[in-house]
């Protein structure tokens, strides 16, 4: 019970620190559109040579969103923290949370891959850098993991649920 308690503060945590950031970034983005000389936001985002153009706002569209597609992710991991708290594993509404989490966590991985390799022969980079640690890539093959995992959890609560109903009717 202390881990349930633990794991669902962590990912409130977690998903209370996003909530800035998708509500905040969208505004951003515009002040730096109808502001471009400003010096009060730092842009670091390829694209942006010669001003903020069309490539640029497609670039952080495309950022915003599988920001959003994690978001959502996250949102649906916490409805799972939630029913974890409330002793509800085996229910409907477990199963719908963690297939929803995994299919966006797994979006999100996926979308970041493509995103980055375009990106980077976009800006005639014409490579994707691997390093060994903590690198961006090996950051989102573990979201790809973990949207697998909720995808096999949500497989393995959808068997429980029926094992569950049928053992109910036959006492």
């Amino acid at each position: 019970m202390i881990l349930n308690k633990l794991f669902k503060l962590l990912i409130d945590l977690a998903f209370y620190l996003m909530i800035p950031i998708l509500i905040f970034f969208p505004g951003t983005i515009l002040y730096i559109l109808f502001f471009p000389e400003q010096a009060i936001i730092n842009v670091n985002t390829p694209f942006t040579e010669n001003g903020f153009g069309v490539k640029a706002i497609l670039f952080t569209i495309v950022f915003f969103v599988l920001f959003v597609w994690f978001f959502l992710g996250f949102y649906q991991l916490r409805k799972f923290a939630g029913q974890l708290l409330k002793q509800k594993l085996f229910s409907k509404e477990v199963i719908k949370s963690t297939q929803k989490a995994g299919r966006f966590f797994i979006a999100c991985g996926l979308g970041s891959f493509i995103f980055i390799a375009i990106t980077s022969i976009l800006t005639n980079e014409d490579r994707i850098s691997i390093t060994f640690g903590t690198s961006n890539l090996s950051l989102l093959l573990f979201l790809l993991i973990v949207g697998v995992l909720f995808l096999l959890l949500s497989d393995a609560f959808k068997k429980a649920l029926f094992l569950k109903k049928e053992n109910d009717l036959t006492v």
